[in-house]
């Protein structure tokens, strides 16, 4: 079986599934706003290691990702299935932004919360940025792979959707794990100047 470990979470996959399957099954935080038509980008995830264990970029990544986005390793965890075994660590952007806005609120202690605004308003410049600077065209392009039946899922699945946003609050209001098994990866979010 492959292991997915999300936000330091190990958490068990299956071959075929989805990363985001397999995050909102186990409470773990990752965004599901268009529950997983490829059109929102809140599932956007940094793949840390186990890349070969996924399957290629898509239509949708390519659409709304910067090259250099994709060559840092980030995914759409709703465009991207599980196609080997292995262990797969991902850290999804709704875990970066809680990481930041938390460093804010309560600094490390060798630090202040004006400090640590910087880091959180350059993260969110990038990411914005890099939306911005594709549009319309990325828009455009995802859209034009989008199964219409795709957005209309939340409304035909709606206990499944509020139950999943139950759950994923739940997990990250009580900062408690999916699961027990912590990685050691790094906590510490190292963000870029864009380019």
């Amino acid at each position: 079986m492959p292991t997915v470990v999300v936000n330091g979470v190990s958490l068990e996959g299956k071959l075929g599934e989805r990363l985001i399957d397999v995050a909102r099954r186990n409470g773990a935080h990752v965004g599901f706003v268009c529950n997983g038509a490829g059109i929102c980008q809140t599932c956007q995830c940094q793949v840390l290691s186990g890349s070969a264990s996924l399957s290629p970029v898509n239509v949708f990544e390519q659409a709304w990702l910067s090259e250099n986005r994709l060559n840092e390793g980030h995914r759409l965890a709703c465009k991207t299935s599980i196609r080997g075994e292995g262990t797969i660590e991902i850290r999804t952007k709704a875990e970066d932004l809680r990481r930041q806005v938390l460093a804010v609120v309560n600094p490390p202690a060798d630090s202040n919360p004006v400090a640590q605004l910087g880091p959180l308003v350059q993260y969110i410049t990038r990411m914005v940025g890099d939306e911005v600077l594709r549009f319309p065209l990325n828009a455009v392009n995802a859209f034009r792979h989008v199964n219409p039946s795709d957005l209309t899922a939340v409304f035909r699945d709606v206990n499944r959707y509020l139950s999943d946003v139950s759950r994923v609050t739940k997990t990250t209001l009580n900062n408690t794990p999916a699961r027990p098994h912590l990685t050691t990866s790094p906590q510490v979010i190292q963000i870029e100047a864009p380019k």
